[in-house]
């Protein structure tokens, strides 16, 4: 280490004293000339560092989406301004009939309804009857209908508030009541024309036929049949297809 330091003095002619390194053997011209190169560097450094360094990227806040409040007074949530969505009451339909319906549970579906010509139409949902009557809304137990902008529903005839959906599962036709022991005789026109019969649709195809009562229903009790039941068979023959259905209205004409 010793021998180092003596090259080093030799060659530079720098010494080192009590008081430090001594740069007796150097002109003053080249020591001054070594710092002012030696602080350039530094600065030249500096620049470089200043300009190549990558500039730290600004975090941006993130800007939340400005909430709508408004729409709170624009949502009727208990229908208290008569909206589309009302649920209209019960009406009579002013001769309207509702026969079948096929609910997709959404309001969309299709129903069949017999107007107060006679005429029987099936229509989809935002399909128009007749000029100014349009299907607005299809249900399983019944559908909304408007006339001139304004809705009201429409139930099947033998349907009550809060009676279970044509549609939905049935129990089958319960045992005939037995007859009285004078035996009743059934007046086969007459139960025709007091038995209402309806397609029971399920999902996309027919399934039995749903009674309804007109008049007193006599007729029907005399056959052991009441409101609501569901034949889902005559004489062996599933009641299954609009065939099946033909066949059993040309056997009651």
């Amino acid at each position: 280490m010793s021998s180092l330091l003596a090259g080093l003095r030799k060659m530079s002619g720098v010494s080192w004293g009590r008081g430090g390194l001594s740069f007796r053997g150097l002109p003053l011209r080249r020591v001054v000339e070594a710092a002012l190169i030696l602080l350039l560097l530094v600065q030249a450094g500096r620049l470089v560092w200043l300009f190549a360094a990558p500039a730290p990227q600004a975090v941006q806040a993130r800007l939340l989406p400005e909430v709508d409040l408004s729409i709170l007074s624009r949502f009727d949530a208990f229908f208290r301004n008569g909206g589309d969505g009302v649920e209209a009451a019960p009406s009579d339909g002013g001769g309207l009939t509702l026969f079948g319906v096929r609910a997709d549970g959404a309001g969309g579906g299709s129903a069949i309804i017999g107007l107060s010509d006679g005429r029987q139409v099936s229509v989809g949902a935002g399909e128009e009857l007749e000029a100014g009557l349009t299907l607005t809304s299809v249900a399983p137990d019944h559908v909304m209908l408007s006339r001139g902008g304004a809705p009201f529903r429409l139930d099947f005839p033998d349907m009550a508030s809060g009676v279970a959906a044509a549609t939905t599962a049935q129990p089958a036709v319960t045992a005939p009541e037995p007859a009285s022991a004078e035996g009743v005789v059934v007046d086969p026109q007459r139960l025709i024309a007091q038995a209402g019969l309806r397609p029971r649709i399920q999902g996309l195809g027919v399934n039995g036929l749903t009674v309804s009562a007109s008049g007193d229903g006599s007729e029907l009790r005399n056959a052991g049949l009441r409101s609501g039941d569901v034949i889902l068979s005559v004489n062996g023959t599933a009641l299954n297809s609009p065939q099946a259905l033909a066949a059993l209205r040309g056997q009651l004409a």
